[in-house]
Formats: structure tokens, C-alpha cells, sequence
């Protein structure tokens, strides 16, 4: 893979400044050394999943893989300064634990965006249960966040399985803003596969108090 070099002597989010505010908007492929980083973080994930190594194999994997987590934690950083889930214009965000959203479009109070899964998001041959609200939170409180009507947390998430999510296709998650009352915020949520919706979900967000959270700035 080409990676594109951020440059030398600096760490990384000195060249690139994450943030925690987002500017809800269709994210890009990046092709540096933190995008590098991420991509093997989440290999790792799906080669870990599918193995089934002879127990020395197993034994010299875990003694690498320790000596890579001391030196990332030998870089660690504060929560306010940290890369991971605060680089808004990637898709996944940097983060590894669910799966990478696509944002596709946003238009006024709706947004679209794409997603597929392989083995360590599934539960057996389709998409896992508790992953789909990871998918849902993502999309919607993106959405209802980036309305210029104040920063809010997720209250309740109700989500109804219609059908099996296949892995190795592009799965499509659209939400739309529905209404806010006060500090309640209401909005409503679809995965579908093609025309086969795969689940629905409808979600409660409450404004923080103020000085609790980043104050996010209205999309253009």
C-alpha cells in the first residue's frame, strides 16, 4: 500500500488536528501513516477472528503483540489530544471498534452513508446484533449534532431487526432528524441491504448541561 508520508519530527496529531467537532459532512480515504496504522489495527481484528493457530504460534503472537501495545502506549496521550474516533472526515473516524461508516451524503436533517462487514463485526454469517446500534448511533447522533441546536448524548435507542445483515456487501444506513422538544431530541433511523431493509431504530438525545461537552459549530 502507498502511504503518504505526514512528515518526520512531529507526532501526528500535530499535522493534522483532531478535533472533537464535526462538521458532519461525505468523508474521504486517507492515505498516511495514522490511516496505515488504523487499516492493520483492523486486520488484525478479522485475521485474529478466522485463527486457529497451534498454541506455540499462539504463545510468540501474544508476546509480539504486547511489545507493539508498550510502544503505543509509550506515545499514549490525553483523551482531548487522542486521534482515534476524532478525525470526523475519515470513514470509521480512526476508530477500530465498529465498523468504518462511509458518510455519503447529508442534506438539511437526513444523511446517508455505507458500511460492510466481514467475520469480526458478524455473528454467525451475519451482521452481530449488538453491532447494528453501534452503526445507528454513529449516523444519528452525527446527524442530530450538526444541526446547530446544541451537543447531545444518547438517552435511549430502540432498535427493531427486520432481517439478516450479509457480510462482504455494502450495507446502507440513512437517518433523518425527526423533532426537538425542549432538550429532548428525536430521530429515526434504517440499514438496508439493496431494497431489503435489514433493521430499524428510533432514538432519544438530551442536550447536555452546559460546560459538560464540546459545543459543536452548525455544518454550512
Amino acid at each position: 500500500m502507498s502511504i503518504a508520508p505526514l512528515g518526520a519530527g512531529r507526532t501526528i496529531s500535530e499535522v493534522i488536528s483532531p478535533t472533537w467537532t464535526d462538521l458532519f459532512g461525505p468523508t474521504t480515504e486517507s492515505d498516511d501513516e495514522f490511516a496505515a496504522l488504523t487499516g492493520a489495527v483492523s486486520a488484525l481484528q478479522e485475521a485474529f477472528t478466522r485463527c486457529d493457530p497451534p498454541p506455540e504460534v499462539a504463545a510468540a503472537l501474544a508476546h509480539r503483540l504486547h511489545e507493539v501495545a508498550g510502544q503505543l502506549r509509550s506515545h499514549e496521550t490525553a483523551e482531548d489530544d487522542q486521534l482515534c474516533g476524532r478525525l470526523w472526515d475519515r470513514p470509521g473516524r480512526g476508530q477500530v471498534m465498529a465498523p468504518a461508516l462511509h458518510v455519503d451524503e447529508v442534506t438539511g436533517t437526513t444523511a446517508r452513508g455505507h458500511f460492510t462487514i466481514e467475520r469480526f463485526h458478524s455473528g454467525r454469517y451475519a451482521l452481530n446484533g449488538g453491532v447494528t446500534p453501534m452503526i445507528f448511533d454513529e449516523i444519528m447522533s452525527r446527524l442530530g449534532n450538526s444541526l446547530g441546536l446544541g451537543w447531545a448524548r444518547t438517552a435511549n435507542l430502540s432498535v427493531d431487526y427486520r432481517s439478516p445483515a450479509p457480510r462482504y456487501r455494502k450495507l446502507t444506513a440513512t437517518a433523518e432528524f425527526v423533532r426537538q422538544d425542549g432538550r429532548k431530541r428525536y430521530l429515526a433511523a434504517t440499514i438496508t441491504d439493496d431494497r431489503t431493509l435489514i433493521a430499524e431504530a428510533t432514538g432519544l438525545w438530551v442536550l447536555t448541561t452546559p460546560g459538560t461537552a464540546p459545543e459543536p459549530q452548525r455544518r454550512n
